[in-house]
């Protein structure tokens, strides 16, 4: 199932890179449109400070936003309202468009994996849990266009705990569908992004 998830992810990027990579941004939180808002679901929300809900935005090039996302703001917040209070879930953040949507040939690069979520911290906007793998700032190249950022919200399976295995510490090329699978999570309950290109393209 988690392939075959990621294989129309795949599919839905090849569709529209050409589009979306010569998309203009303002200086206003435009909401993302077509196949990229449709990734959008699960009433999922990423909080960064001085910004706010960066959930299905285009971050604008402008008034420093980009700058502070690639250089100073640590990890946001992350709130899932319908989160269950007693399940425990697993947040990804991943890169696909690494080094660029036309040539993603680093897709996925890992920039965030946080297992053992508790439900009723996700409610309230906590990222308590075991860190698989920290927090990397979205770091897009100069150049290389918007860049896609996505978070993904999984419901454990009760008697698996989700971990890396020692080949897949590389943040580069990481095979999500597989430690997906192996981790027996299904599909995610919630999945939002924002898209964001380097400030200097």
């Amino acid at each position: 199932m988690a392939k075959k998830y990621f294989a129309s992810l795949f599919f839905l990027s090849l569709t529209s890179s050409s589009f979306v990579l010569t998309r203009p941004i303002s200086c206003d939180f435009d909401r993302l449109f077509g196949v990229d808002a449709s990734f959008c679901s699960g009433n999922l929300h990423v909080i960064y400070p001085n910004m706010g809900d960066a959930s299905c935005v285009y971050i604008p090039n402008c008034y420093e936003y980009s700058q502070s996302l690639i250089n100073v703001w640590g990890a946001p917040r992350i709130k899932f309202p319908d989160a269950k209070p007693e399940n425990l879930y697993t947040l990804i953040m991943v890169d696909p468009d690494a080094p660029s949507r036309a040539k993603p040939i680093h897709r996925f690069w890992r920039h965030w994996l946080v297992s053992d979520i508790l439900g009723k911290d996700l409610q309230k906007g906590g990222v308590t849990g075991t860190v698989q793998s920290k927090y990397y700032r979205p770091k897009p190249l100069s150049h290389t266009g918007l860049h896609r950022y996505q978070f993904l919200i999984y419901k454990q399976h009760p008697q698996v705990s989700p971990s890396l295995l020692p080949r897949e510490r590389t943040l580069a090329s990481w095979d999500v569908a597989a430690f997906v699978n192996r981790s027996r999570l299904g599909d995610p309950v919630a999945t939002t992004q924002f898209m964001a290109m380097n400030p200097r393209s």
